[in-house]
């Protein structure tokens, strides 16, 4: 398998209607629909009176089943708010304030505490940035991989195991069959990324929220992960939200790519239209930067900026 980024082949192009940001028509199969998604948050300045903050801007998305939806965006752009409100999920201090986020055929929002507890670790999971603060470091790495599963009851724990370690293979982990044995401190950064996917794919969701989940990682770990994370997506056919405000990353696994600026959907397309013909200015200076940055310049070349 090839360690070069390199971008996805045989996108189509999209028509014109779908790039306008939320005029997204229903498909027959359809996951999940986040409908003029509103977020809010209450901020306290100093010796000034409480208010209210927007941080997520009437947004609306779409993804099918068995695709991958890029969420990139420069930081504060609202990529891992807009990727936790798709579990029902607001950090502290956090609100949904509008809209609609519906998962197979269902709002998830009007399902109560009990129903995001039915929803979250068989629905929908999630790869979080950081996999070390993820893991109970007292506990062997196969019982939290199998734990979502047995607790939702999508099999025996013999099941459970059996498809764990299949996971473990597919995700390139050494010792797949005793790796599960060890505890969280025993195995690399890159392999315990590896054990969280696997712990989320484990239940067999329909939806994997990705969230940044190569960025604590060395450059040659990030490619062995990422290769790993790609194939196990397209093996096992689950959709996937993957937040990262790397192109060269969102290239490798995504179908389509949604440009987000100040918690707005500025752009939205299939991946090679984004990377080689995008149609808005702040999408068309994301590309021209991730372009300097791979190119190699002369000493003697005045610098390069953007002024947006």
């Amino acid at each position: 398998m090839s360690k070069e980024l390199a971008l996805l082949d045989g996108r189509d192009d999209p028509k014109p209607s779908e790039r306008a940001p939320g005029n997204w028509p229903e498909k027959p199969d359809m996951l999940l629909n986040i409908r003029n998604l509103r977020i809010e948050a209450t901020v306290y300045p100093p010796r000034e009176s409480p208010r209210n903050m927007i941080l997520v801007h009437d947004v609306s998305l779409t993804l099918e089943r068995g695709k991958v939806l890029g969420l990139i965006g420069e930081s504060g752009a609202g990529k891992s708010t807009i990727g936790l409100a798709s579990m029902g999920y607001g950090r502290g201090g956090v609100r949904i304030t509008g809209g609609e986020v519906v998962l197979n055929d269902r709002d998830i929002l009007t399902g109560g505490a009990s129903g995001m507890r039915r929803l979250r670790g068989r629905e929908v999971c999630y790869v979080a940035q950081s996999a070390a603060a993820a893991f109970n470091p007292a506990y062997r790495l196969m019982d939290q991989v199998i734990e979502a599963a047995l607790l939702h009851g999508t099999g025996t724990r013999a099941e459970a195991k059996i498809r764990a370690v299949e996971l473990f293979k597919k995700l390139n982990l050494p010792d797949p069959e005793n790796i599960g044995r060890r505890f969280p401190h025993q195995v690399s950064g890159g392999q315990l990324q590896r054990v969280m996917t696997a712990m989320a794919l484990c239940s067999s969701p329909d939806l994997i929220v990705f969230d940044e989940p190569t960025t604590a990682l060395d450059v040659t770990t990030q490619i062995d992960v990422l290769a790993a994370i790609r194939d196990a997506i397209r093996d096992t056919g689950v959709a996937a939200l993957y937040i990262t405000h790397d192109l060269a990353v969102v290239a490798q696994v995504a179908n389509e790519i949604a440009v987000l600026r100040h918690g707005k959907l500025i752009e939205r397309g299939v991946t090679q239209q984004i990377i080689n013909n995008p149609g808005e200015q702040y999408t068309r200076a994301l590309v021209s930067v991730r372009r300097i940055a791979h190119e190699q310049r002369d000493c003697d070349s005045p610098p390069v900026g953007y002024q947006y």
